[in-house]
């Protein structure tokens, strides 16, 4: 699964939460607001009484999961570098090792057939002697 994918899936589960969350807790908070409309004298007392008793479990479930997500995004961030670097390495290693078979082979070969040993190749930016 792709870094892009592993986030869109914990984005729609956490998203998918919190709905699931305001939904449950939904008829709470109306019971809330019922119980306090008398006496509250408008209502953004009686949705702020609502929201301290039944919401702030609510706010507190959604800004938890948002850390969650941010912190493990960051992780998965490392991880991916991680192995990048670790592939780039080994791929360097196996050119290194490929360039060095392919040097004995032909040393090997310019023996065999000349007897003699190769001049060096100028590719490595070394000079001729």
């Amino acid at each position: 699964m792709s870094p892009k994918h592993k986030m869109i899936t914990a984005i729609w589960c956490s998203i998918t939460m919190i709905v699931t969350m305001i939904v449950s807790h939904g008829h709470l908070i109306m019971k809330e607001i019922m119980t306090h409309w008398p006496t509250e004298d408008s209502w953004e007392g009686r949705l702020e009484t609502a929201l301290y008793t039944q919401g702030g479990l609510v706010f507190m479930a959604s800004f938890v999961i948002g850390g969650v997500i941010l912190v493990r995004g960051y992780f998965a961030k490392a991880q991916d570098e991680n192995l990048a670097r670790r592939e780039l390495a080994q791929r360097e290693k196996h050119e290194r090792a490929a360039a060095q078979r392919h040097e004995a082979l032909m040393s090997s070969l310019a023996c065999m057939a000349g007897g003699t040993e190769p001049k060096k190749s100028n590719a490595s930016g070394a000079r001729p002697r």
